[in-house]
């Protein structure tokens, strides 16, 4: 597979312009077959609601040109951005912290709670979505058995997905107006091996930093939570000099 690096639009557009753009494109792979009847794609995006949120969402807070620093997630998930289709947060956090109501239930998730009560009371919220852009290596979310699945928990899956689908967004994702010169893997472990080993082959980034993924401190680290928001502060500091150069 060939990936040719160019905007996916116009790169004087506004970047939210770019990102629903992006986004209203993205469908599940039809040619990739799920494991199982009960494993099924997340697609916020049939729902109007989710639409609207996340038009409002990216229009507050990338109606700019500025360049991003790309930060990738797994995949998105059944209470964050699985619900609202903006990244890492749920309909709470989208209340509470970015004041953007919705009629979504109001279920707390794991992942959004250490961005928006831990990281962002350290790092400021306006500060990081004017510096950063928070997308996945695999831009779909997964449910198998009404439960959050990982784009690797199946072999089978992550190999074909592996094969276009991944790279080419991506690709896609960069082209929205991201810096080739570092991005920021959430997860030190299996989805930062897998994107270190396509950046090898694709070469989409000169380095690429990693941080604990939010879901992994909030279940097993918790006692150590400060230590971990220091951790992201360190690691966006070293990327916005990465760039800066």
């Amino acid at each position: 597979m060939e990936i040719k690096s160019k905007y996916f639009q116009s790169n004087m557009e506004t970047m939210n312009k770019r990102i629903l753009a992006y986004l209203h494109q993205l469908e599940p792979p039809i040619d990739i077959k799920l494991p199982g009847k009960n494993t099924q794609w997340l697609y916020p995006l049939k729902n109007l609601e989710t639409c609207r949120c996340m038009e409002e969402f990216f229009s507050k807070y990338y109606s700019d040109t500025n360049e991003r620093i790309l930060v990738l997630g797994i995949n998105p998930g059944r209470f964050g951005s699985g619900i609202t289709g903006v990244p890492l947060t749920d309909p709470i956090r989208l209340k509470t912290a970015c004041n953007i109501d919705s009629n979504f239930p109001l279920k707390p998730e794991l992942s959004s709670k250490f961005i928006y009560d831990y990281f962002f009371n350290q790092y400021s919220m306006n500060d990081f979505y004017k510096k950063f852009f928070i997308g996945a290596v695999c831009p779909l979310g997964l449910e198998s058995n009404g439960r959050n699945m990982n784009y690797y928990d199946n072999k089978t899956l992550m190999n074909n997905l592996l094969e276009d689908f991944i790279p080419d967004n991506i690709e896609k994702q960069i082209n929205l107006g991201c810096s080739k010169k570092v991005a920021i893997c959430l997860g030190e472990g299996t989805n930062y091996s897998i994107l270190h080993k396509l950046n090898e082959k694709y070469h989409f980034f000169e380095k690429i930093l990693k941080v604990s993924h939010p879901r992994y401190i909030m279940q097993y680290k918790r006692q150590s939570i400060k230590d971990y928001v220091q951790q992201y502060i360190d690691t966006c500091q070293l990327a916005e000099k990465i760039v800066s150069k």
